[in-house]
């Protein structure tokens, strides 16, 4: 989907708007449907992201996508939006394919001149390499089948260059084995100030529950407590700054740190604290678009030992993304994407790194 598109359609809806509340004219509606298709060559090292039985391959990839845009000069939106891809393998024995699908709709209503409502849903497919060393014990990377769905609705005010938003939803995840299925429910409330050229900085705090179909609590010791259900509690703080660094908006950069305090409802074996960092940077000018990213993250384990040691574990990911747009459909890319994964665990420990070049179409 491009978003620079619907970011047009936002402000000629603006504009429309405007001069409708000061006339009778009927409201103005536009539909917009667009897609596109990828298909690219690549290879991954490490494609299991092990620590012990390495794996690496080539690879091919594709993908696809569309959307279904309805925009009113009454300021509602209507958004369908679904994205597919597919990667496979040429020689990593344990891992035939990766994949994944998203559909997403999305309903923007404006209340008055200052109010907006808003609900999303989304469902995902996926099967895919998942790290879920996190939050499980004896499962580290692992492939997984699953689907989850969720439901989002928010209420959003304005007060001059100031936004406040408030949100909930409700998320379903189901795997088909290996992990546990479980239900989240989350709020997020968000103050947001803009200025300048399309530039903002926000601040936001996210409780979270998570809660287990299956899984037990375990006691201080690591073993499981059985009759007991696990659920966790994770309170997170963030704050985000978004800038355009010159008067045609060609550069931006994205900064966002993060902490959050995890909690179980037992002993506290699974507690954990993260603090996190990330760095954007896009540029876009002409037919070329340039994208990177810097991403870090720290956990402190407050109950797990590792050699009388507290568990603790890190990771720092590089990306990047090259776009040359040949004409108003064609395009060429290339990415690239470096993981480091470090802790105290020997088993939490390894690296992984991709490339990939292709060519994409849009129409």
């Amino acid at each position: 989907m491009n978003l620079r598109r619907i970011i047009a359609f936002a402000s000629v809806g603006l504009a429309w708007s405007a001069g409708a509340q000061g006339s009778n004219l009927s409201p103005v509606v536009i539909w917009e449907a667009e897609g596109s298709v990828s298909a690219a060559v690549g290879h991954r090292d490490n494609v299991l992201r092990s620590s012990i039985a390495t794996e690496s391959s080539a690879f091919f990839q594709s993908s696809v996508d569309a959307s279904l845009i309805r925009y009113s000069d009454s300021g509602s939106l209507f958004m369908f939006y679904i994205f597919g891809e597919d990667t496979r393998y040429v020689d990593a024995p344990s891992v035939d394919y990766e994949q994944f699908i998203s559909a997403t709709v999305q309903l923007i209503e404006p209340v008055g001149d200052r109010n907006e409502t808003g609900l999303e849903a989304n469902y995902l497919y996926q099967h895919q390499i998942l790290d879920a060393s996190v939050t499980e014990v004896d499962v580290n990377r692992v492939l997984v089948l699953g689907h989850s769905a969720y439901l989002r609705p928010y209420w959003m005010h304005r007060m001059g260059k100031w936004e406040a938003q408030v949100e909930a939803s409700v998320l379903r995840q189901v795997f088909e084995h290996t992990l546990d299925d479980y239900w989240e429910a989350e709020a997020e409330a968000r103050l947001t100030r803009n200025y300048g050229n399309r530039s903002e900085v926000s601040v936001g705090y996210v409780p979270m529950w998570r809660l287990y179909d299956t899984r037990e609590q375990y006691d201080s010791g690591g073993s499981s407590v059985p009759g007991t259900e696990l659920t966790y509690l994770q309170n997170e703080v963030d704050g985000e700054w978004r800038h355009y660094w010159d008067q045609d908006r060609h550069w931006r950069t994205t900064s966002r740190v993060s902490f959050m305090a995890s909690r179980d409802n037992g002993s506290g074996y699974f507690d954990y604290d993260r603090l996190y960092f990330r760095e954007q940077v896009w540029w876009s000018k002409g037919n070329w678009e340039i994208k990177a990213a810097a991403r870090f993250g720290w956990y402190y384990y407050r109950e797990q030992l590792i050699d009388n040691e507290h568990r603790y574990r890190s990771y720092a990911t590089l990306d990047y993304s090259i776009t040359r747009w040949l004409g108003d459909h064609w395009k060429l890319f290339t990415a690239g994407e470096h993981e480091w994964n470090m802790s105290n665990d020997p088993f939490d420990e390894y690296r992984s790194w991709m490339v990939n070049c292709g060519a994409g179409y849009e129409f």
